[in-house]
């Protein structure tokens, strides 16, 4: 892809904010406030920079970087570090994933053509729950939740539409299944499904009704933190629940 690619791991993007956990920024000066607050602060910084400039068609943009610093059972703690650069008109910012332009809406979802050569669009997904996983090779927390995606497959069976989509090549993501597991019905080479979403941040859950209507984005299966002080993959209830509710 011509834009970089972000695994997600510890270091999350602004798009990341509308998944999961509640989420919480923890400020230089060492205060803890929601993420309202965090983008009135960022906006301040944007509009303090702006005022001291000599043109006011120069562009500020401040990219947030992102790091866990503590997890909670039902919150997330960030620190953040940022990167401001200020540029001419000309300077194209690079759009995100927004999970709220899909949600309520039926999903984009294009001619595809799977790994076994069979043709799928959104109305062949119609009449059953669906779970879209997003991913590619190299992606380390993809990797990790695909065991869970797995069982949560066996579990529910043929009652959900169970679909993995990867924008790397077909070549690539057969050479992948030989050292990993992954029993989803699979669609490779799908770079230009992915950039029309401004996806950039993986692995992505799309949740669909029965009438292909997105009806909750998630990013990866929540990681939790072991007897061992340690984060791990959990163990993938909350994605069981929400099928369940749309069977």
């Amino acid at each position: 892809m011509k834009i970089k690619l972000l695994c997600l791991t510890v270091t999350i993007l602004i798009s990341a904010f509308t998944f999961g956990q509640a989420k919480f920024i923890l400020t230089n000066e060492g205060e803890i406030v929601d993420t309202v607050a965090y983008y009135k602060m960022k906006d301040a910084k944007i509009e303090k920079l702006r005022s001291i400039l000599p043109s006011k068609d120069v562009k500020v943009l401040i990219k947030d970087n992102f790091k866990i610093v503590r997890q909670n059972q039902d919150s997330l703690i960030y620190s953040y570090k940022w990167d401001i650069k200020i540029g001419e008109p000309k300077v194209k910012e690079t759009k995100s994933f927004e999970p709220d332009d899909y949600l309520d809406k039926e999903f984009p979802l294009p001619l595809l053509t799977t790994l076994d050569n069979k043709k799928i669009t959104i109305k062949d997904l119609k009449g059953k729950p669906t779970l879209i996983n997003f991913w590619f090779t190299t992606c380390k927390p993809c990797i990790e939740e695909m065991p869970i995606l797995n069982s949560i497959k066996s579990q529910l069976k043929d009652s959900v539409n169970f679909i993995a989509i990867t924008y790397e090549k077909t070549e690539k993501a057969k050479a992948f299944f030989k050292k990993h597991r992954f029993t989803f019905r699979q669609i490779a080479n799908a770079e230009k499904f992915t950039n029309s979403l401004n996806m950039t941040s993986f692995p992505v859950n799309v949740f669909l009704d029965k009438n292909g209507i997105v009806r909750k984005i998630e990013n990866g299966i929540p990681y939790i933190i072991d007897d061992s002080n340690k984060m791990k993959m959990g163990d993938g209830k909350e994605f069981l629940a929400v099928l369940r509710e749309l069977l």
